[in-house]
């Protein structure tokens, strides 16, 4: 596959999406309401915990997660990022940033926040004497970014994303395949 080979902006983080920090308080958990995730949760943005519907009002009431938005790591495990697949809101920790994309498609912003590029700014940022580490969101706000036209990003995101799923899909036909072998060799 090929891109259009227009040249590519250069631009800071902040310019192109608005970024919050999740709360900085162990919330008070509960067996149903909204999910509540961190970065141990960024793979696949499955949880087990919640918290109430009136927790969530006030503490996200400027910063409520939405399909297409970008979640990234900045605590511990710094510069994870998955694109918001789904209509659900999501509560987040403050190991989690969240990305509100303006002026850039979110597939491609996710895989733009994995190049060594990018992956070297950040890393650059990040306080490494902090226990964990960790990027704060001013940093977050610097971070220098190149971007082609918007049709573009949306191809190359298209790209990564189908990418992405075949692989994960490969994998899961592994494991089972290894499975099916372990209980071959056991008959």
């Amino acid at each position: 596959m090929r891109f259009t080979s227009t040249a590519w902006e250069q631009r800071k983080l902040k310019d192109v999406v608005d970024i919050f920090d999740g709360t900085h308080q162990t919330p008070k958990y509960t067996d149903s309401g909204i999910k509540f995730v961190s970065v141990e949760n960024i793979k696949d943005l499955r949880t087990i915990k919640y918290i109430s519907e009136e927790d969530y009002i006030k503490e996200y009431k400027n910063k409520r997660t939405e399909k297409g938005d970008v979640l990234m790591t900045r605590i511990g495990d710094i510069g994870t990022s998955r694109v918001i697949e789904t209509e659900e809101e999501l509560a987040y920790y403050v190991t989690l940033s969240l990305l509100k994309p303006k002026q850039v498609e979110s597939n491609f912003l996710t895989w733009l926040i994995t190049s060594p590029e990018v992956q070297r700014d950040i890393w650059k940022r990040t306080l490494h004497i902090a226990f964990p580490k960790k990027i704060n969101l001013g940093e977050i706000n610097l971070v220098d970014i190149r971007l082609p036209e918007y049709e573009e990003q949306t191809k190359i995101g298209n790209f990564f994303k189908q990418l992405d799923e075949t692989i994960t899909l490969q994998g899961e036909q592994l494991y089972i395949l290894d499975k099916y072998l372990i209980i071959l060799s056991l008959s």
